[in-house]
């Protein structure tokens, strides 16, 4: 069973702030338990994520 408390959108996704409104009216509505909705919410780099993700590994290797 999966029972997120929050749900992360990264990469392109990442860059449509309308969508997270929208995103957490609508999930709550279409879950099939009672069980309380996760938040969703856009990546804290955005789109950059994997960017920084490959700049940290060379600087560790």
């Amino acid at each position: 069973m999966l029972d997120p408390h929050l749900v992360v959108l990264g990469g392109g996704l990442s860059n449509f702030s309308e969508l997270y409104p929208l995103l957490n009216e609508r999930v709550p509505r279409s879950m099939l338990s009672a069980a309380k909705a996760p938040r969703i919410e856009p990546a804290r780099y955005g789109d950059a994520g994997g960017v920084r993700g490959a700049a940290f590994l060379n600087l560790t290797d």
